[in-house]
């Protein structure tokens, strides 16, 4: 189970987060939409600390953390949550000077401490899995946007985690690449991993979620199946941002 309580972030002056609750159950995928600047990405970036909350709780598993304004959160506690999660970018962040299967490796031996070995055997097996075991000794700037991000997905992959974070794993992509990225999220989905998605493919976010949250200025708007978000809207800033959307899909 993961659990949000009342959470708060600001940068400066700027509030971007004004108290978020929300549940997730494992083996879920829940999508996260919204506008530009509702806070979306922020919410993202708390579930594994690369944005330390101001106020609020996050629960993981066994791992519960409490925020306070200016309380330093341990170390140790940082570590714990972020070994129980793996981050896809935007913008793929592979080291250009590792291979593909040197990426998938990495945080194996280097976080995990596992032989060279053995993470050259799961990452293959991974490799294999994004298909593209016939790239394993390819540099990132031997491969397309989509392939490039593949790699990132099985990188995140690699290190076990209970939960893959995705922030718009394809704003990045030409678009005729967006589809070999989403398939491999949607076989991820259908093998039950859990996933806190951020996009704005809103064909991808109703295939693939359990459940959606639609933000608009630092709050939750509306929540709840595709269907009931993307269909049946109550808020009129919800119906606003989803008219809009849908006019420029047509």
């Amino acid at each position: 189970m993961i659990e949000i309580l009342n959470l708060h972030k600001s940068f400066g002056e700027l509030q971007v987060l004004k108290g978020i609750d929300l549940e997730m159950e494992h083996g879920k995928v829940l999508v996260i939409i919204g506008p530009s600047g509702s806070g979306k990405t922020t919410l993202l970036r708390c579930f594994n600390l690369l944005e330390v909350p101001d106020q609020g709780s996050l629960s993981l598993s066994d791992i519960k953390i409490n925020f306070t304004d200016n309380k330093k959160i341990p170390q140790k506690s940082i570590l714990a949550l972020r070994q129980k999660t793996g981050m896809v970018f935007q913008s793929y962040n592979l080291f250009p000077h590792m291979t593909a299967l040197g990426n998938v490796m990495e945080g194996q031996v280097t976080v995990q401490k596992r032989s060279k070995d053995e993470a050259r055997e799961r990452a293959l097996q991974l490799l294999t899995k994004v298909g593209l075991a016939d790239k394993a000794d390819a540099y990132p700037h031997q491969l397309s946007g989509g392939q490039q991000q593949r790699v990132a997905i099985a990188r995140a992959m690699a290190v076990d985690p209970e939960v893959l974070l995705f922030d718009e794993p394809t704003s990045a992509l030409d678009p005729e690449l967006v589809g070999e990225v989403l398939k491999v999220i949607k076989q991820l989905a259908a093998e039950g991993m859990t996933m806190v998605i951020v996009t704005h493919e809103m064909k991808f976010a109703a295939d693939v979620a359990d459940r959606i949250i639609l933000m608009d200025g630092g709050h939750i708007l509306e929540q709840g199946t595709p269907q009931e978000v993307l269909e049946h809207p109550q808020h009129p800033r919800a119906l606003q941002f989803l008219n809009r959307i849908s006019g420029e899909e047509v």
